[in-house]
């Protein structure tokens, strides 16, 4: 049976243990809910409108409303199957069991105890196993819908009385609504807001655990109940009747037993509400039971025995019988009837359903002429309530001039969408002017914005107003610096406005060339940001130069993060852009071009690299080199070829002044095909060589069946584009016999095909 105590499980549904079993529980949902067929709520609302010709009291064009609907307590298998698995996860079950084990053991221990066993029974109680539910067991309830009782806001309602006791207590309302009634229904079921309620007021049977009776007996200090027994029953007739046992004093035994502590009687009241009168007559009762119980004892033991068996040992059996024990043990655990009140809102229901069913479950009939003789302007609020600048509320005020009306609304996080609904006038001419207020947390006063003027939709847009955001980043070309002319430090001096102006302030950014990412400033200013930012920018070298940049301003957008390069401290560059100049095939990964600027009269160097990647389809790039003398235009480069199997580089190229630089590389298709490798030769290896000045490349392919029967590429970074032979080596490696060796073998140009003839390897 139920019993105590309740355990919240998930959301509004709370569990009952049972008083036995650990496994079993009760569930029962806190808050109505209503009923669903499938995902359709078993609910109604129809809502009617006024002439609209200026005689009807209605509130915004509604003249009244009728709403029914079902609610229920009912529980899902999933939610069944969620509870369950919160259960498990609080190990409710485990502290249960060793409850009931507890009790269990107590019991079985005296029982033992008093027989004079050592060896006490295992509890017959349930392990811990999978979790099953019960149904409650309700005796009476009913179901009220908690409405106002004053006011007029609804003028008839039908529904609630006794609840069914059985099932998901399913419940039936039905409202009819004055024109406010239905106004302020209408517009709840539109936004999802919270309504009137419903109310179940049950009561079902849980067990408490409440009076505990223990009686017991026990074959210590068994030497006064011996003396006790043997002068009662030397006093009473020998005969050979059950009589004999009549007239043996049993109740003066028992008053012994109880006065040696031999026998006692245990009364815990625990909860109940039982008179000290009544605990008396238990305890008498109790009594009563033990002396019935030894009598029987005795009568079991005379049946069987002869007349002299009786006549000398009837004494010694009479010892022996009351000193086992006995045990009465009654337990009055009350079952009473538990009050249960679950209540809720009807509309939760809503923050679950769609447009489309909320559409479905709410109509409008139109008594005007017109749609519903009014107008009706949204109005809607985006701010950053979670974010920088930390907006707390938007008060918006509308009027329009036409219809003489004007409103008010105060929007937070939680609130950021409304609807203005007035009845449209004759001359109607749809403009609508707002103005708005927006507060900030911990600042007193609004920043007001402008009066706005629209004809359909009022919506603000708060956004990032009055915060100032700008991420300054180093000029690109300062990280190509090397020598004493390079920069290491930078130093960004920001003022707003002047002293004169509350929101004037002044600070500084410190940042490097290598901080790619730049460093912000961000500064709130709750106010609009109606003047530019003054900045001034001072490069400090190694040499221990200081170049100070002029004063520069910035104006900002509205809502905009600026992104503000410093500005290039040496104003002449010399911008190479660099191509490959050829189609690769996928051998060949990337190329790396490093650049080098030397202006030894003035002791400056500037340095870039940069990479251009199979992966982007080898598109140019663009290499900037620094100048302090825009008249000296020499610079030089070198690059790396990486690829399968594949990693070489040139020697330094010299150039002069902004051009294309398309890089020299010699690409060589290699034909092996004819080499007939996997038939006439097991496998071979190719060395490659490709010597100029003091460049040496080389280059090694080991060929098998697979790879010989498809071209091959060699790239060779050269210098320049006028020097294009090389040599190459050939071993093959027949399937039987020694390796041939051929060597010192030309070529020359873009296509070298090596094949086998009659008189050798050509």
């Amino acid at each position: 049976m139920t019993t105590l105590p309740q355990i919240n499980v998930i959301d509004d549904i709370i569990a009952f243990p049972d008083d036995e079993n650990p496994n079993l529980y009760y569930l029962l949902r806190s808050a109505p809910q209503i009923r669903m067929d499938d995902e359709t709520p078993i609910f109604n609302g129809l809502f009617w409108t006024d002439k609209a010709d200026g005689t009807g009291n209605a509130t915004a064009g509604l003249a009244g409303g009728y709403v029914n609907f079902d609610v229920n307590l009912g529980i899902s298998e999933e939610e069944e199957k969620r509870a369950a698995q919160k259960l498990k996860s609080m190990k409710i079950q485990q502290s249960r069991r060793k409850e009931i084990l507890k009790l269990e053991r107590e019991r079985l221990s005296l029982i033992a105890r008093a027989k004079g066993e050592k060896n006490i029974p295992d509890p017959d109680v349930p392990e811990v196993g999978e979790i099953v539910f019960g149904s409650l067991q309700f005796t009476e309830g009913t179901v009220e819908l908690l409405e106002e009782k004053e006011g007029g806001m609804v003028t008839w309602s039908s529904g609630g009385g006794p609840a069914s006791l059985v099932g998901d207590n399913n419940a039936a309302f039905a409202i009819r609504l004055s024109p406010d009634g239905a106004a302020v229904w209408y517009k709840a079921l539109q936004q999802g807001d919270k309504a009137f309620s419903t109310r179940f007021n049950l009561k079902a049977l849980l067990r408490l655990p409440s009076l505990e009776i223990r009686a017991w007996a026990g074959s210590h200090q068994s030497s006064e109940i011996n003396r006790k027994v043997d002068r009662v029953w030397k006093n009473v007739d020998k005969g050979c009747s059950d009589a004999d046992v009549e007239r043996i004093n049993v109740s003066e035994v028992v008053e012994k037993m109880t006065e040696e502590g031999l026998m006692n009687i245990e009364i815990k009241k625990g909860s109940t509400q039982i008179s000290d009168e009544h605990v008396g007559q238990l305890r008498t009762m109790a009594i009563k039971l033990i002396e019935e119980k030894v009598k029987e004892i005795i009568k079991s033991r005379i049946h069987g025995l002869t007349e002299e068996e009786r006549k000398s040992s009837m004494i010694e059996l009479m010892k022996e019988e009351i000193n086992s024990f006995v045990e009465l043990r009654f337990t009055q655990r009350d079952v009473v009837e538990w009050s249960m009140a679950p209540q809720a809102t009807i509309m939760n229901f809503l923050a679950d359903i769609d447009e489309e069913h909320k559409k479905n479950i709410t109509k409008i009939v139109d008594l005007a002429d017109d749609i519903v003789g009014t107008v009706e302007i949204p109005v809607q609020v985006n701010a950053p309530w979670e974010e920088t600048p930390f907006v707390s509320s938007v008060k918006v005020t509308a009027e329009y001039p036409s219809a003489n009306q004007k409103d008010a609304w105060l929007f937070d996080k939680n609130k950021t969408q409304e609807k203005w609904l007035f009845r449209r006038p004759k001359n109607d001419d749809g403009i609508v002017n707002y103005t708005s207020e927006i507060y900030f947390k911990g600042v007193s006063e609004p920043l007001i914005i402008p009066s706005k003027e629209t004809n359909s939709l009022i919506n603000v847009e708060v956004g990032k107003i009055g915060f100032l955001s700008a991420n300054f980043k180093p000029h690109l070309t300062l990280n190509s610096l090397s020598g004493d002319n390079k920069v290491h430090s930078i130093q960004i001096d920001i003022s707003y406005k002047t002293s004169e102006d509350p929101e004037h302030f002044k600070t500084s950014l410190l940042l490097t060339p290598e901080n790619i990412e730049g460093k912000k400033l961000e500064r709130a200013l709750y106010r609009e940001i109606d003047a530019p930012i003054e900045y001034v920018v001072k490069y400090f070298s190694k040499n221990g130069k200081v170049i100070e940049m002029p004063s520069q301003k910035y104006y900002f957008s509205k809502n905009q993060t600026a992104e503000i390069f410093t500005p290039n401290p040496y104003e002449d560059t010399l911008e190479l852009d660099v191509e490959l100049g050829m189609s690769p095939d996928q051998s060949l990964k990337k190329i790396i071009v490093e650049f080098k600027y030397e202006d030894e009269d003035n002791q400056f160097t500037s340095e870039d690299k940069v990479v251009l990647a199979g992966e982007d389809d080898w598109d140019p790039v663009t290499a900037k080199l620094v100048q302090l003398n825009k008249d000296k235009q020499d610079f030089s480069y070198r690059y790396k070829i990486v690829g399968d199997n594949l990693f070489s580089k040139s020697g330094w190229v010299n150039g002069h002044g902004d051009q294309t630089v398309i890089l020299p590389i010699l690409q060589v298709g290699i034909d092996v095909s004819r080499l007939k490798i996997g038939e006439k030769y097991h496998n071979a290896v190719l060395e490659l060589k490709y010597e100029h000045e003091d460049q040496k490349v080389q280059h090694q392919v080991f060929l098998n069946a697979t790879n010989a029967t498809k071209p091959l590429n060699w790239f060779i970074p050269r210098i320049d584009d006028k020097h294009d032979s090389y040599t190459y080596n050939l071993t093959l490696y027949p399937g039987q016999g020694e390796p041939i060796e051929i060597r010192d073998l030309e070529g020359r140009g873009k296509f070298l095909i090596i094949q086998d003839t009659a008189q050798g390897v050509v």
